[in-house]
């Protein structure tokens, strides 16, 4: 079983099924990818300014590698952690992401994969959305009774008149 972040944006006046196409999900797990290609993730998610700061932290520890005349191993394994922990993190900064864009979240669900996730989500969330009054139906007024009579056809009951 996997654990879902859901996040939305609702507009204010909008319907449910208007407002539910800005649904996002985000698993939270251990990204294996993020631990081997880090950069290409970042980019991959749109994270920018993670990956602003990855490339900083990175140049820093190679620079104080060097300076220190440390090994290349032990800056593979310095790296490898900060890889390590951004795995851990990618979730979270993805939720960062859509916070900062105007998502609110909405709530957390558990299943098996994304598809169910999304049923189970939005069966609870309909039903959680306010009842919008629905418009009067529609009925027809009675026609107009004109004082001339039946014997009018038209618009201008005087016209047949010498």
């Amino acid at each position: 079983m996997a654990t879902w972040s859901v996040l939305s944006r609702v507009e204010p006046g909008e319907s449910a099924e208007a407002s539910a196409e800005r649904v996002a999900f985000v698993r939270e797990k251990f990204s294996f990818a993020a631990l081997f290609l880090a950069p290409f993730v970042l980019l991959r998610y749109r994270l920018w300014l993670p990956l602003l700061a990855y490339v900083a932290v990175a140049g820093l520890l190679g620079f104080v590698t060097a300076m220190a005349g440390i090994a290349g191993p032990v800056g593979l394994v310095v790296m490898a952690g900060f890889n390590l922990l951004l795995g851990f993190e990618l979730p979270a900064l993805r939720v960062r992401k859509l916070a900062r864009r105007g998502f609110a979240e909405e709530g957390v669900v558990v299943a098996r994969d994304r598809a169910e996730a999304e049923r189970r989500f939005f069966s609870d969330w309909t039903a959680r959305q306010p009842e919008r009054p629905r418009p009067a139906a529609f009925v027809p007024s009675e026609p107009p009774r004109h004082a001339g009579g039946p014997g009018i056809i038209g618009s201008f009951p005087g016209a047949s008149a010498p």
